[in-house]
């Protein structure tokens, strides 16, 4: 498998990848100075890309069109690219490839930055055997499913954009309360995510609990 990209998503796979196998991992990225600085990765220039078969694509969305404009045509025909970016969409990938390239969403559902320090985070297939061959070539270094793209791409959405409100809504009553920038700074970087995964695991404290029972009872009074 080669891996096209190193922004946070290819870091965070490279290096677990690497870490969980003990080898390097073949890496194309526009600045090899960056690639021959990290000895998790083998850089692969443009000349080698005919020998590979399976392409992971770790570039951010808007990089797409001009990656594939310029050297789809040095990949094999059977190649097959395994796409990482959510926003892209099958419609628009089969517009990329050429003859009998193949494409297959590769999507992580959860947050390239918690992937890279903590692992959590799943990458989604629609397809067991593309499922099995990424286990196989991870050596299982992640956590994978079976979910349709625009099901991931709306669980990434919606998470993402409710979060959002959820911590600009925190920022605002405590700045209100005259709390300190540094203890907001602390309150939000710790807690939704211990939330987040108290909940997952069913270990909520003593103050969730209590605001759980809470709306449990305003939804039943209503």
């Amino acid at each position: 498998m080669l891996i096209i990209g190193y922004g946070t998503l290819g870091r965070a796979v490279i290096r677990r990848v690497s870490a969980k196998t003990g080898a390097s991992v073949d890496v194309y990225n526009r600045t090899q100075s960056v690639i021959d600085a990290d000895p998790a990765c083998n850089y692969v220039p443009p000349e080698k890309f005919h020998h590979y078969t399976k392409v992971l694509v770790v570039l951010p969305a808007p990089a797409y069109e001009d990656f594939f404009r310029r050297w789809a045509g040095s990949f094999r025909e059977d190649t097959c690219f395994f796409y990482c970016a959510t926003k892209i969409m099958r419609a628009e990938m089969n517009t990329y490839v050429k003859n009998k390239q193949s494409a297959t969403p590769c999507k992580l559902a959860g947050h390239a930055e918690i992937l890279r320090v903590k692992g959590e985070g799943a990458f989604s297939f629609e397809h067991e055997e593309r499922r099995l061959q990424f286990d196989r070539w991870s050596d299982g270094a992640f956590n994978t499913v079976i979910a349709k793209e625009d099901h991931v791409l709306k669980g990434n959405q919606v998470a993402t954009e409710e979060h959002l409100r959820a911590l600009l809504t925190v920022e605002q009553q405590l700045r209100q309360e005259g709390v300190p920038k540094s203890l907001i700074e602390s309150v939000n970087a710790s807690i939704p995510g211990g939330i987040a995964q108290a909940h997952n695991n069913g270990t909520h404290g003593h103050f969730a609990e209590e605001i759980m029972k809470k709306w449990q009872g305003d939804d039943h009074d209503g």
